[in-house]
């Protein structure tokens, strides 16, 4: 089935859907057998009061193409919002720092206009 995707919002809920939601308590029980597996990719002159940023889930791309994209573009992830990391098993994964607002808005469609996808019809609507 052939969607029809109008606006970069649809667009961008469309790869957002690709991606693999990690929860919490699986890092933390990775990070328990061993913490050396998964490092922060991000730099920040602030210093985080927790190791992984503070939303429940952590993501990995559902497709190799975007992960080695995101591998040479860290710091455009950071301006988007994320926070970066790397595990020996999962590869790259990506978390937000933030509640309580529209990621969408905030930092995934940033995110679909940075990677240069063009999956929408209509490239002067956003919503």
């Amino acid at each position: 089935m052939q969607k029809n995707i109008n606006t970069i919002k649809d667009a961008t809920h469309e790869w957002v859907r690709e991606f693999n939601a990690i929860p919490y308590s699986i890092i933390e029980k990775i990070c328990k057998y061993d913490i050396n597996s998964i490092y922060e990719l991000t730099y920040t002159e602030d210093e985080y009061t927790n190791f992984l940023p503070m939303w429940g889930t952590l993501w990995t791309f559902g497709d190799s193409i975007d992960e080695e994209w995101a591998r040479d573009n860290i710091n455009i992830m950071q301006k988007c919002g994320f926070r970066v990391y790397e595990q020996d098993d999962l590869g790259i994964l990506f978390g937000i720092d933030g509640a309580g607002y529209d990621f969408y808005s905030e930092h995934w469609m940033p995110l679909y206009k940075a990677r240069g996808l063009k999956w929408h019809k209509n490239n002067n609507k956003i919503a």
